[in-house]
């Protein structure tokens, strides 16, 4: 009975990892991540960083950090409590957030892992990282998402052809948009 708890809290766990990182970082956040890096304005502020004390670089981390998780709680519990698209939403404004804050890591990292208990933390979430990722439930539905993300692309490219989709979103945004219009005057 134990191993069948521990199992199946493995599985909700390797499944909620991958559902993040193939739908919300790899979809969303990745391509945040990279505009946000691309920025010139930015490059200044890399620069100033760089400069920064490591424990103020910490503090101003884990500020954004622990203001990103507690956005992702309070989006949780409004999800939770049948609030389902206001927690959706706060869901979906968190993303960019995350990835500022990811960009900010990368570009202070060096400094940042000079704290010893920092990098201690850092390195024992990268273990279990790891571990996940070796597991047998991670590699099982890892490829069964794959599957699943192929079968998809097969639909989308049958059924959408490139840029449909995006224009019939901005037919339907439109013809929404004559509607208000309308009813204002």
């Amino acid at each position: 009975m134990k191993q069948r708890v521990a199992h199946l809290l493995l599985t909700i766990v390797v499944f909620t990892y991958i559902v993040f990182e193939e739908l919300v970082w790899e979809t969303i956040a990745r391509p945040i991540y990279h505009y946000i890096h691309s920025l010139g304005l930015l490059r200044k502020l890399e620069e100033r960083l760089r400069h920064l004390h490591p424990w103020l670089l910490l503090g101003i981390f884990l500020l954004i950090f622990a203001g990103v998780e507690l956005l992702g709680v309070m989006a949780g519990l409004l999800f939770v409590s049948g609030h389902f698209v206001t927690g959706a939403m706060l869901y979906t404004g968190k993303i960019p957030v995350t990835a500022f804050a990811f960009w900010l890591f990368r570009v202070s990292e060096d400094k940042l892992l000079r704290i010893r208990w920092f990098s201690m933390a850092y390195n024992f979430v990268m273990e279990k990282i790891a571990w996940l990722k070796n597991s047998e439930i991670y590699r099982t539905i890892k490829s069964k998402t794959a599957r699943i993300k192929a079968k998809i692309k097969l639909w989308k490219m049958r059924y959408l052809p490139r840029g449909e989709l995006k224009r019939e979103i901005k037919r339907i945004y439109l013809q929404i948009k004559k509607i208000f219009k309308k009813e204002r005057l």
